[in-house]
């Protein structure tokens, strides 16, 4: 009988013991605040000259991903319409610039370091190629001191206007009825 007892209280000792690890290594949301900023240096910098010369007309927001703002084309196979969201998935714009009103995007910003890498010129490229494909106006500006806010404005709001243009001038997508076919 002292056996039985024994071994009866081993075996609650090891699952006692078994059952507090495990609630140790449980943790429902095992989160904690990083201690980063969300922009760089140079990155407030600029935030803070884009608002001087838009943020009366446009809504700036900051590290915002591609795939938020583009979506795959249809007609697609499911791996190839995979592998594009993937990637979109993946990428940040610095800043993306929205109408105030409508909140419709209108531009995408990315600030490049002064010495851009292979890496960085790759990225560029499938930013540039994706967002023209999309119709939107990619800008890139290097992160440098001696942007003007009059300056800053034209470039800007040009990029946008001829954007638009490009956009008007393109025919929609028709069907036989002379109705709009989704992309």
């Amino acid at each position: 009988m002292e056996i039985i007892l024994l071994l009866f209280v081993v075996v609650l000792i090891a699952v006692a013991v078994i059952a507090s690890r495990m609630s140790e290594n449980y943790v429902p949301y095992p989160y904690k605040l990083k201690d980063v900023s969300l922009c760089t240096a140079q990155e407030d910098q600029f935030l803070t000259l884009l608002e001087k010369s838009v943020g009366n007309e446009f809504r700036i927001f900051t590290k915002v991903r591609l795939s938020d703002i583009v979506t795959v084309r249809s007609g697609l196979s499911a791996s190839a319409r995979k592998d594009a969201q993937q990637k979109a998935s993946q990428r940040i714009l610095d800043y993306v610039l929205c109408d105030i009103d409508t909140m419709q995007v209108k531009a995408a910003i990315e600030l490049e370091p002064n010495q851009s890498s292979l890496q960085q010129q790759k990225r560029n490229l499938f930013l540039k190629n994706t967002l023209a494909a999309a119709g939107l106006p990619f800008l890139r500006f290097k992160a440098k001191p001696g942007y003007r806010v009059a300056e800053l404005h034209d470039y800007i709001h040009g990029k946008i206007r001829q954007a638009e243009h490009v956009r008007a001038a393109v025919p929609a997508n028709k069907d036989k009825n002379n109705q709009p076919i989704a992309a």
